[in-house]
């Protein structure tokens, strides 16, 4: 599956296939020039450590019924990405390797206040290769997470959508689901045969967008140094 970008143009262009469960989950990153760069979503910090928030896994069937005789429909992507788990300070290596080796590639920006959330905002080539300022003002999806992640031992793979209900009508829709009211949102955990978890991230409808917030954020083309 290939989503759809906000512009016709913008790059990367962001798929999810599947593949058998005896399969480790692989990240690629296709550049440009033909190169392509991988990270395993696994647990390499030899620790175990389990999530504090309540949640149980639910059918894909489920969601979908439930969605379809509440009247709801989900509005669109706002961004898809992986969470590696990572208990020491700073980011996890694969993913301070890879800020190093795609910053040139694309519009690779830390998060604005300090936590190890990383995002790859969607844009136009010339944005990429610093030919034109970038539009902050710009609606932007899907971006891409690469997330460092002390919360548990499971990686994840998480899915943002929007939904055509607000946050105190769909959390309700959901009581297995783990709730994050400071975002107003809530994180639905599928049942799927792998070893990572899978996540339905689900906000309220979209109005507008907030890739305004990256700007002096964006990494430069080194991947390391002082964002820009």
């Amino acid at each position: 599956m290939v989503f759809s970008v906000s512009r016709e143009g913008y790059l990367p262009r962001v798929r999810i296939a599947f593949a058998g469960s005896d399969t480790t989950p692989v990240a690629q990153f296709h550049l440009s020039d033909g190169a392509t760069l991988s990270a395993t979503i696994e647990n390499t910090t030899g620790e175990e450590k389990r999530n504090l928030h309540p949640y149980s896994h639910l059918a894909v069937d489920s969601v979908i019924r439930r969605l379809a005789e509440a009247g709801w429909t989900i509005t669109g992507l706002d961004h898809i990405g992986f969470n590696l788990p990572w208990f020491e300070s700073g980011v996890h290596p694969r993913i301070a390797d890879l800020r190093r080796r795609l910053a040139a590639a694309c519009l690779y920006h830390v998060y604005p206040t300090g936590e190890p959330w990383d995002f790859i905002l969607p844009g136009d080539t010339e944005e990429i290769e610093s030919r034109r300022p970038v539009d902050y003002s710009a609606v932007r999806r899907p971006k891409f997470e690469l997330v460092s992640f002390d919360g548990a031992s499971t990686p994840l793979v998480q899915i943002d959508l929007g939904i055509t209900a607000p946050y105190e009508e769909f959390s309700r829709l959901f009581p297995e689901a783990m709730n994050d009211p400071d975002f107003r949102n809530i994180w639905v955990y599928l049942e799927t045969p792998y070893s990572i978890d899978v996540c339905l991230v689900m906000n309220g409808p979209f109005h507008g967008d907030w890739s305004d917030r990256f700007s002096g954020h964006r990494l430069p083309a080194s991947g390391d140094g002082n964002p820009r």
